[in-house]
This record gives C-alpha cells, structure tokens and sequence, in this order.
C-alpha cells in the first residue's frame, strides 16, 4: 500500500513538472513609436532585427505598411500614416518569451508632408514589449 502511495505521489509530481509551459509560447508583440510631435509625423523608417523572422507583421490601425513581407531577422520597415505615440506594428512571433531579443532601430522620420526631420532623432524611440 505504502508503495502505491509513493508511486501515485511520483506519478502526480511528474505530470505538474511536464504541465510547466516554460516553452515557447507563439503570440503577438508591439511595436511602440514614441514621438515628440504625435499627430504630426507621417513617416517612419526603421529595422526590425529578431532571433528568426515574425510570422507575420501588421500596421497598427490607420497606419500602412511598406517593406514586407518579413522572411529575414534583419529587415528596414516604412510605417506612414498620421503617426502618434503608442504602437505602430504587430509582430506574430513564435515565441513571446524571447520579447528581449526583438529591436527595432529608427532610420528617418518625415512629417505629415513627408519633409525629412533632420538628426539626431531626439526625442524619438521605439521598443517592442509583449
């Protein structure tokens, strides 16, 4: 008795050990723009640099972008439309827990009229969170 009690405790320790989802786990992360003129940039240029290549990648809402489709884990991305402070893009990742290896790099900037912010970029940034 006493043994089918100490493999029926081994038994269920097992199955909550094999239960841990510590493994990948697919879903999507955000690109966020932050800008010192919100409503008043038209254009961004930047490159998504990620351990393998997302899914897929998707202009948040009113914005279009130019650039894909994404295969590579280097690639210069253009997102226009009136762009503010707050997500820009969607990336379809197959695994959200690896968040921190995803950057994203500013290149350009324009404005509504499309006429180039000059450099530096002060002010400007980007990141992608889960």
């Amino acid at each position: 008795m006493k043994l089918r009690r100490a493999l029926a405790a081994t038994a269920v320790s097992l199955l909550i050990a094999c239960g841990d989802s510590s493994g990948p786990a697919a879903g999507n992360l955000t690109v966020n723009l932050t800008t010192p003129n919100s409503g008043f940039d038209g254009a961004v240029m930047l490159v998504l640099s990620s351990p393998v290549a997302p899914t897929s990648v998707t202009a948040g809402a009113g914005l279009t972008l130019w650039g894909g489709p994404v295969t590579t884990t280097s690639v210069k991305l253009v997102v226009t439309g009136t762009l503010s402070s707050g997500p820009i893009l969607t990336l379809h990742v197959g695994d959200v827990n690896q968040a921190s290896q995803y950057s994203v790099s500013l290149q350009q900037v324009a404005s509504t009229g499309f006429v180039l912010r000059p450099p530096p970029l002060t002010g400007y940034s980007a990141t992608v969170t889960k």
